[in-house]
């Protein structure tokens, strides 16, 4: 154990560190959380509109159309909102004029679309088509921006004119020379390859990030990377959703495309299969953990499964985490790795044998265990699912606990004879 605390402390915990503070990737990590509101308003249009409640159908039918304009105008967007988001959150970083850089990205991400023959734009690019095009665009302005600024290469304003007006000469340039070179790329690729910048960007990086995203061998790693992150107290999620939160976002986009659509749901693994289905209770499957808490022998491990039994309901497990600790516990670090893995493989079979409808609507992550699992598929078995991954953790915590539990109940027993003697 002590060599296993040594190499995380020594190697894991100083690269996961640095890796969660690179800026860029944290500028996409907060570019993409503030798109979550949107799909959420989004997603709850979507549930109303095909209510999981075959009774409520015919009372909500006539308006269904109208309220399947609200989902378009969410999720349909997804990819226009993120080339704002990311841009505005890495100049923020950069302590440039973030409104500047929004603005640019979002005019640069619609520059680069192909456009049908009258000159539109397609609707598709704006929704998770576009996502990946979005964000290296929004990465690309805001780093031409920086580069003007700080080689002082901006319209400079007299002192008397208003600030507002000046940051809005000072962007003319970075802004000029943004829209300029993907104007340029555009035209270059036209006439060597036939594509399109956004094109090209998805078949080179895109279509295989989605493909690799959205199997099963990519899914079980970065559930695996998240909770060795939280092993050593990191906030796994935050740093896997860097790569793959775009990815299961836009596979959950997809979804809800098709439900609108009336068309069978293409994907399995989305945002809600891993924070609905895999994380029932938080990280680790904790929900089970806090269950099983509760019939401890050791005193203080049964007071935090007190604690801790509803906070889990709704997905919040740090009193667990940090209280028993499982953070920094080689002891629970194989059940905490193990309990979410077999939930993602139980979860995939039922999906792809179509035992359990394939979630469409994304809920708060807050939404209480078995609610999550029903709203998010509109089908009754998720609840079931939901259960029998509680079922399969607890099995796979069992062991690891009673051994937790008789060394602290020991520890404790010790405590109370030190202090009779």
């Amino acid at each position: 154990m002590d060599a296993i605390m040594n190499f995380l402390n020594d190697h894991f915990m100083p690269f996961a560190g640095r890796l969660a503070e690179q800026r860029h990737l944290k500028a996409l990590r907060e570019g993409i959380v503030a798109i979550m509101p949107l799909l959420l308003v989004g997603s709850l249009f979507l549930i109303i509109a095909d209510p999981p409640i075959e009774a409520l159908d015919a009372a909500v039918a006539p308006f269904s159309g109208e309220l399947s304009k609200v989902s378009n105008a969410t999720f349909g967007i997804l990819a226009l909102v993120a080339s704002f988001s990311v841009a505005y959150s890495l100049s923020n970083s950069y302590k440039l004029d973030s409104l500047a850089s929004g603005i640019i990205s979002v005019s640069a991400f619609l520059l680069s679309m192909p456009a049908t023959d009258n000159g539109n734009i397609p609707a598709e690019w704006l929704g998770s088509k576009g996502l990946f095009v979005a964000m290296i665009i929004a990465i690309l302005a805001v780093e031409i921006q920086r580069f003007f600024m700080e080689k002082n290469i901006f319209i400079k304003m007299p002192a008397e004119v208003p600030p507002f007006v000046a940051r809005s000469f000072a962007a003319l340039l970075p802004g000029f020379v943004a829209l300029l070179l993907v104007w340029i790329v555009n035209i270059v690729l036209l006439t060597t390859t036939k594509l399109t910048l956004p094109e090209a960007i998805n078949i080179v990086l895109g279509i295989p990030i989605m493909n690799l995203g959205s199997s099963l061998p990519a899914t079980l790693i970065a559930i695996v990377v998240i909770q060795l992150l939280w092993c050593v107290g990191i906030q796994g999620a935050d740093i896997v959703a860097v790569f793959l939160g775009p990815v299961w976002l836009s596979l959950s986009e997809q979804n809800a495309v098709a439900k609108v659509a009336g068309e069978m749901l293409p994907n399995i693994i989305t945002n809600q299969f891993i924070y609905v289905f895999v994380f029932v209770g938080g990280a680790g499957a904790t929900f089970a953990l806090a269950l099983l808490l509760l019939n401890a022998k050791s005193s203080q491990l049964k007071a935090i499964g007190k604690v801790g039994i509803w906070p889990t309901m709704f997905n919040i497990n740090e009193p667990i985490t940090f209280g028993m600790p499982i953070i920094m516990n080689p002891v629970m670090f194989i059940p905490f790795i193990l309990a979410p893995l077999a939930a993602a493989v139980t979860t995939y079979a039922a999906m792809a044998t179509n035992l359990v409808a394939r979630p469409y609507a994304i809920v708060p992550w807050t939404t209480p265990v078995f609610i999550s699992g029903f709203l998010t598929t509109g089908d009754w078995k998720a609840v079931i699912l939901q259960l029998v991954n509680i079922i399969i953790a607890a099995i796979i915590y069992y062991p690891f606990l009673k051994m937790w539990d008789k060394m602290k109940l020991e520890e404790e027993t010790k405590q109370v004879t030190e202090v009779n003697i």
